[in-house]
């Protein structure tokens, strides 16, 4: 493939960065985060939504609710992408904002562990806790777990956890992009590399490490895509042709029809990872399905 603009616009900002001889930006921040103490996420500033937005926390973990009095049936938990190190970044918030301002359902978003301060063993124990007081506080409630990249893959990942523990499935899961191979050793990748300006494959390998914390990177709760998708329910998939997790997303979409997984895949063509995200016309629609697919109207 001939690389895109989009893909040529991000390579010379990228260059922009100064980054030591053969590093990559992740283990540049990988660094830089162990040399320094976590810090409290905290809305970013410049967003009009924070009157939107209650802030608990639980368990020494920050949830963020959005129409936190909703008295729908339907509870979404939603779990941000950033490659397992990355907190939540205004994007995410705008997305979310515009969901919320389309239906009444209420939001859940933790602030779940990230590398290089935990990995993904902490990160399980904690959200199975938290999972554990959403059925005991919401017994009523259809729950849908929705997440975007890693957020997305940890989604899937959960859910097929829960089920070998013996607790209720999501009843939904709504999933941008979502990382479900972290080994990422597709052949087919290398024919969307260079068409894709927002993933770097070097740079995703070092957050992979950091987050197995030296387990094998097939395990399901590190690469769904080698789980049990007959423990899932009804999936909703949104990719794009300009990013390379694209052949892996598709390769799970066939597992979930082989096991008769009810799903439904939207692919935006030449769009970007998490497209649904970003303010673009082909966003506003997958908006749109996404409040439908909560609301049961599609």
């Amino acid at each position: 493939m001939s690389k895109s603009k989009g893909a040529i616009f991000y390579e010379k900002l990228a260059r922009k960065v100064l980054i030591p001889k053969g590093r990559t930006m992740s283990e540049v921040i990988m660094n830089y985060k162990r040399a320094h103490k976590k810090q409290k996420y905290n809305l970013p500033l410049l967003l009009k939504i924070s009157d939107k937005v209650d802030d608990i926390v639980s368990r020494d973990m920050h949830l963020y609710y959005m129409n936190v009095e909703s008295e729908t049936d339907s509870l979404v938990i939603y779990l941000h992408g950033g490659g397992y190190i990355d907190e939540m970044l205004p994007f995410h918030w705008l997305m979310l904002d515009k969901i919320t301002s389309l239906i009444d359902a209420k939001f859940i978003i933790p602030d779940y562990p990230l590398a290089p301060y935990s990995d993904f063993i902490i990160c399980y124990e904690k959200m199975t806790q938290f999972y554990r007081k959403v059925l005991e506080y919401y017994p009523d409630k259809k729950i849908i777990l929705m997440g975007d990249s890693a957020g997305g893959g940890l989604a899937i990942g959960l859910s097929m956890y829960f089920a070998k523990k013996g607790l209720p499935v999501p009843d939904k899961l709504i999933l941008l992009s979502p990382w479900v191979d972290l080994i990422m050793d597709n052949e087919e990748i290398k024919d969307y590399l260079d068409d894709d300006p927002i993933l770097k494959y070097d740079d995703l390998k070092v957050n992979a490490e950091y987050w197995a914390n030296g387990h094998d990177l097939k395990d399901y709760r590190l690469s769904p895509l080698y789980g049990d998708v007959s423990a899932l329910k009804d999936v909703t998939l949104f990719t794009g042709t300009y990013e390379f997790f694209y052949p892996d997303i598709i390769r799970f979409a066939r597992r979930l029809e082989e096991n008769g997984v009810r799903n439904r895949v939207f692919v935006g063509e030449k769009l970007y990872h998490v497209y649904p995200a970003f303010p673009i016309p082909e966003a506003n629609d997958a908006i749109r399905i996404i409040a439908q697919v909560i609301e049961d109207k599609l």
